[in-house]
């Protein structure tokens, strides 16, 4: 079961390696919560995190680490789409930094990789429709979508996007392969890059049941400071190589 915060996630992955002009685009910070639901409809706060936005750089924070490929705990990640790179923050004074080809590499070295016709395969499997109904959500109109994957049909997911927010997501300049087209199959990607949607709520339904929610709590149009998009000062930046290679060591 993908939780609500997935397709976010999913979605910064793709942007470190778009391409977009600068011009008019959303600055400023996006709040987020996320919630789990269980079966009784408790609703519980899992986690808490902040998008910094500029025209050319994404800065995810957030009160947990965060696992990415299994491998890797982060505390934030900062997408620099003037280097087209990701920028993991470690801990510890350190920070991996990582390209497109790694990631892709990465996926296909943990078992995560799929072929071409395997990602074509899983995305046909996945359905939207898009509904009449609309609401205001920080004074933005949010469109609602419903998302249906075939593999799991005893599960929907409720988006509700808006087009009045025009973040930096860029176009899908460049191809990409195994685990990583996976992911970006299963995301709404023409909705997102080409008609410049932006989530503000996602809620996944299991047998018509809440089981997860994302929602945005602050949508805060205003001038980020540089400093929250660099990297902090005193950080020792790894490669990807380097990076394992000292995780090994400490094994």
């Amino acid at each position: 079961m993908k939780k609500a915060s997935y397709y976010l996630s999913a979605m910064l992955l793709v942007a470190a390696f778009s391409q977009q002009p600068a011009s008019a685009q959303f600055e400023g910070k996006i709040t987020f919560n996320s919630y789990d639901y269980n079966s009784e409809g408790t609703e519980q706060q899992d986690d808490n995190f902040t998008l910094f936005i500029t025209p050319n750089r994404i800065l995810l924070q957030g009160d947990q680490q965060y696992g990415f490929m299994e491998s890797i705990q982060t505390e934030g990640v900062l997408v620099r789409l003037d280097y087209e790179d990701f920028v993991f923050l470690t801990g510890d004074n350190s920070a991996l930094q990582i390209s497109k080809q790694d990631i892709t590499s990465m996926m296909n070295m943990f078992g995560n990789g799929q072929s071409t016709n395997q990602a074509a395969d899983r995305a046909d499997d996945v359905d939207y429709e898009r509904t009449q109904e609309s609401q205001n959500i920080h004074g933005y109109q949010a469109d609602k979508f419903i998302f249906r994957d075939k593999e799991e049909p005893n599960q929907h997911t409720e988006v509700w996007m808006t087009n009045e927010l025009d973040v930096n997501w860029g176009m899908l300049a460049e191809s990409w392969s195994g685990g990583a087209e996976a992911i970006i199959s299963s995301l709404p990607t023409n909705l997102i890059f080409n008609e410049k949607y932006f989530p503000l709520k996602v809620e996944v339904f299991e047998n018509d049941k809440m089981v997860s929610k994302l929602e945005a709590t602050e949508v805060n149009q205003s001038s980020v400071a540089q400093a929250m998009v660099q990297i902090p000062s005193g950080v020792k930046v790894l490669s990807l190589q380097d990076y394992l290679f000292q995780k090994m060591s400490q094994q």
